[in-house]
Order: structure tokens, then sequence, then C-alpha cells
């Protein structure tokens, strides 16, 4: 029977239902205005996602100039066939080589945004039989990309460097620097030197796609660009001459400024191409750079390590002057060897020099006496002053890679080798053989301390950097890194000494030109065959503008072969450059 109680019960019930109703249309509406207005944005972005793509274009890399403004590397451009994601693959390839009218090996390369690299590097030919071609080939579009070019690739390669694509371990540190898949790098010499101001900006192309991925349109395009240059220190036609000089012989020409730390030529030989790594070296070429000894990929100025021979004796007579174990009227007695602890140890004149003072010491390269003098200083000051020199320490030069050579104490053979320190060592040491192994770079500095008289300037390439109007954005200023201080006289007698090697001494070669060259020669021992040939000099020795050092691999006598080339480049500097 109906109640008071139970349509008290129905009523409840009924606005119990109607509150949750309420509620249940809150809810929905709150949900609703959420994802309609608050997440709007949020959802508009994912849907333009799917509408729109973007492919990103590889980075435009910045000129490489020489202090003269020739230029070394350049990004050129070159035309590639790209298939849009999306677009039907079945019989497009027979299509295009239709088109082409030849057969074709295609690379069918993915790339990001799912589009398909077809073929890259196609001809101006190719590009406009496929443009008059368009409408038979849908989804298919010619694209653009740079690839770095070489001018003389071998005679710059070793200051240079070269790009190639990006690696995965690469990847990990530069892809938070905006870096992809596709980009280049450098990986040597300038061009990894000063990667990040050679990269210039990437481009891009948006396009507009279907449901099913398909392109529709292109939205925009944004072509690559680069920002910066740089322009080196280097001269070109003296590296070329310095490099045509070596001839066919492997070794290193270093030609610089002692007054501001500047470059102009950097020799490495043999080298390499790098513009088969800009196009992609072969598996046959790459075995061939690394095949056999001659080892074209290393940069030896900077890399290589060599016995110095008698180039290393600079720095015992340096020595043996500012210590005073050398009486100023000494004079040397050489029969050819020196007997000591029950050995005799060789000069490399057998019959000897007989009486020889103490720059004739020098111009004579006389092993007796320099065994006399590193006996009289003994292995620690001569490793101190060679660590006032620089030698096995860091040479601040601005290229990556360069290494230090190997400075031997009594300290390092006995943690080494397990050994204690003889005197033979030391007699080894004071002739630059022995354990002693020096870079070209080091013993270039060496003869650039001693031409600015104790002042040494950090080495570079850098001259300065230009925008993209070639407009100066920076200049390198000359970085003084150390100041060694030695008495006058010190000075003094060992230039002249060095001036006695060319005037009557090992450095006749040499003899003859029309300006004064402070030289040294040296003859290092090689335990892989014919000994390596050393030669450095400054020039004018009074007022040095250039310092020279040139190393010719199993070039024997430093008075042959190292002498001859040096001969050539100072001529060549004297006839087009000047003094």
């Amino acid at each position: 029977m109906w109640s008071e109680e139970l349509e008290e019960r129905i009523r409840r019930r009924i606005v119990l239902l109607f509150w949750l109703g309420i509620a249940l249309f809150c809810i929905l509406f709150g949900r609703l205005w959420y994802l309609s207005i608050l997440r709007a944005e949020w959802f508009q972005e994912r849907s333009e996602r799917n509408r729109v793509r973007v492919v990103f274009l590889q980075a435009l890399r910045g000129n490489i100039y020489d202090r003269n403004g020739f230029c070394f590397a350049k990004d050129t451009p070159r035309f590639r066939l790209i298939l849009l994601a999306g677009s039907e693959k079945e019989g497009i390839l027979q299509r295009i080589e239709g088109v082409l009218g030849r057969k074709v090996t295609f690379s069918l390369r993915e790339r990001g945004a799912g589009e398909m690299v077809l073929l890259e590097d196609l001809s101006l030919e190719d590009v406009v039989k496929i443009e008059e071609n368009r409408e038979a080939l849908p989804g298919v579009l010619i694209e653009t990309y740079p690839l770095r070019s070489y001018e003389l690739g071998e005679v710059f390669a070793p200051i240079i460097g070269y790009v190639g694509r990006i690696s995965a371990e690469e990847l990990k540190t530069l892809g938070k620097m905006g870096y992809r898949t596709e980009d280049r790098v450098g990986k040597s010499g300038v061009e990894a030197s000063y990667e990040g101001i050679l990269r210039g900006g990437e481009g891009y192309r948006r396009v507009e796609v279907d449901a099913l991925g398909r392109v529709v349109r292109v939205l925009d395009f944004r072509s690559a660009s680069f920002t910066r240059s740089v322009q080196l220190t280097i001269d070109a036609e003296l590296q070329k001459a310095s490099y045509e000089a070596l001839g066919k012989r492997n070794g290193v020409v270093i030609v610089g400024n002692p007054q501001n730390g500047e470059i102009l030529a950097f020799v490495s030989k043999p080298s390499f191409d790098p513009n088969l790594f800009s196009r992609g070296i072969t598996v046959q070429e790459w075995s061939r750079l690394i095949q056999g000894t001659s080892n074209p990929l290393l940069i030896r100025p900077v890399q290589a390590l060599y016995p110095p021979g008698s180039l290393f004796k600079i720095l015992i007579a340096l020595a043996a002057q500012e210590e005073g174990v050398v009486a100023p009227r000494e004079v040397f007695f050489c029969p050819g060897y020196l007997d000591y602890g029950g050995r005799r140890y060789l000069c490399w004149k057998r019959e000897g020099h007989g009486r020889v003072s103490f720059e004739d010491a020098i111009a004579h390269s006389c092993n007796v006496a320099f065994y006399t003098m590193g006996l009289r200083l003994g292995p620690e000051k001569i490793a101190r002053y060679a660590k006032m020199f620089g030698f096995g320490e860091d040479p601040h030069f601005d290229l990556l890679g360069t290494r230090t050579g190997l400075l031997p104490t009594p300290e390092w053979k006995r943690e080494t080798l397990r050994e204690i320190w003889y005197p033979g060592d030391t007699m080894n040491l004071s002739i630059g053989q022995g354990y002693l192994l020096v870079t070209p770079l080091e013993m270039y500095l060496l003869l650039c301390a001693v031409a600015n008289r104790g002042k040494v300037y950090d080495p570079h390439v850098l001259l300065r950097v230009l925008d993209a109007g070639g407009h100066i954005l920076q200049e390198t200023k000359p970085y003084l890194r150390r100041t060694i201080t030695l008495r006058p006289q010190t000075w003094d007698t060992i230039i002249r000494g060095m001036e006695k090697v060319v005037t009557r001494g090992t450095g006749f070669n040499c003899r003859g030109l029309p300006v004064r060259l402070a030289a040294k020669t040296g003859t290092a021992q090689n335990p892989q065959g014919r000994e390596h040939s050393w030669f450095g000099c400054f020039f004018p020795s009074d007022n040095p503008r250039f310092v020279l050092l040139v190393l010719v691999e199993h070039g024997g006598d430093g008075s042959g072969e190292a002498a001859q080339v040096a001969r050539r480049i100072i001529e060549w500097i004297l006839r087009e450059r000047g003094v």
C-alpha cells in the first residue's frame, strides 16, 4: 500500500539520482572543458605533427682560406634523388632508369621522416631529365646537399683535415648540440679543431601528409646556410713549394714566424686526398690508406716520434754555456772516438775532427765534444733544460691530436725499464740518440726559442674568423707562452756557432745564399733502416723572420737531403716573399 513512508523513500531516491546526474554532467563538462580549452594547444600540436612532417637538411660549413685569400676548402652543391615518405616504391626504380636511359645502382638508404635516398651526386643532365618527367615520377624529389671539396687536397690535408658522417659515438655528445645522424663533422685538422666555428645553420623542408603518411604538398622550405669561415696563417703558395721540394721523399716541413707563432707551411708526406672522405670512401680506398708502412693518415709534424739526432745538440750547447761547464776558450780534441768506462764511443767522423773550439764543435757537429759536455752536465741538468724549452710538455698548438715526445731521465728509466741510468745513456742523450724521442714540432719550437733569444709564442694556424660576408669577427693575437732567461753571451755564442754550420761546417749545401743563416744539421739513427735526415735554421740570423725545419725520413746524412730540401725552400722564400 502506498504510504507516506514509501513516498518519502522514492522522493529521496529521485533527489539522489538528480544530484548524481548533475555531478556526472559536471564531470563530463569539466573533462570537455579541460580537453577543448586547456589542452587544445597540445592536441593541435599533435594533430599538426601527424599532418606535417619536418625534414632537416645538412648544415653548410664555412670556407677555409689561406692568409692571402686562397680557398682551401668549401661546400659545393650536389643533387640527390629522394623518395618521399608514403610514396609508392613499386615500379618507381624502373621508371627512373627509363627516364635516365641507363642502368642505375640505387643506394636505397633510409633517413629521418620515412624518406629514402635513391641516388646521390646526380649530374646536371640527370637533373634536367628528371625535372622534365616529373609527372611520371610521383613522390620523387630532387634535393640539393653540400659536398665538401678540397683544392689540392694532398698538399693541404695534414693541416686542413677532412670531414665525414657523424659516428654513433660522436652523436652521443654532439646530439645535445643539435647534430643529427645525417650531419658531417670534422674528423681531423682545422676541420675538427674549429668545428664549432665552421658549422653553419641547418635547413629544413616541412611537408603535409595524408592519413596514410603520403606527401600531399611541401608547405615550407629553408635552405641551409653558413655563418662563419676561417682564415689561416698558412701561405698556400709556400705550402705547395715546400711539398714539391720534398719530391718523392717522405718527411716533414714546418715554416713559421718566430716573432708571433704563426705557422706558414705545415707539410706531412706521404699525404692523402681528403676528397675521398667527403664523397664516401670505399673499402678498397680505405685499405690502400691503412695498409703498408707509409701511413699517410699520420700527421707527422705533431704525431710522429723520431730521435732528433744532432739537432738536439743545440740544447746541449745552450746548457753547457749557461752552466759554465765549458771554459770560454776551451778546445776539445777529437781523435774520432771517446773512451769512457771501458767502452769506445765513436764520432760520426771516424778519422776525427782534431782540435775544435766550442763554436766549431757546433759547426762540425763533433760527437766527442758533445759527449764531453753531456757528461759534465749530467742527465738531471740536461732534463731540466729540456723541460725549460718545452720538451715532453704540451706545445699548446691549436690543432687537435698533437702528441708530445719522450724525455728520458734516470727516474723514468728506473720506473719504466727497471734499470739504472748509465753514463752511456747520458752520452747518447747528449747527441740526440738513445731513448729520446721528439715530434718535429718540438724541434721547431727549440729553433724558435733560439731565434727569439728565449721568447716562445704558442704556435697557431688560425689567423682570423670571418662572417658570411667576409668581415673580420675575431683575430688571433700572439700569445707569449714562455720566456727563457739566459745570459746574452750564451745566445750570442750559440747563434755564432749555428752561423758557422753554414759558412764552414756541415750545412755546406746552404752555403752562398744571399741571407745570414743560422742552422744545424742532424743525422738520427733509425732501427728500421737508413738514418733520418734533419735540418733546422732561422733567417736572417740577426733579426729572424722565418724558422724552417726539414725532416727527411731515411734521408741519411743531415747535411745532404734535408739541407738540399731546405735550400730549395729558402730560395723560394727569398725570391717570392723577400726578407
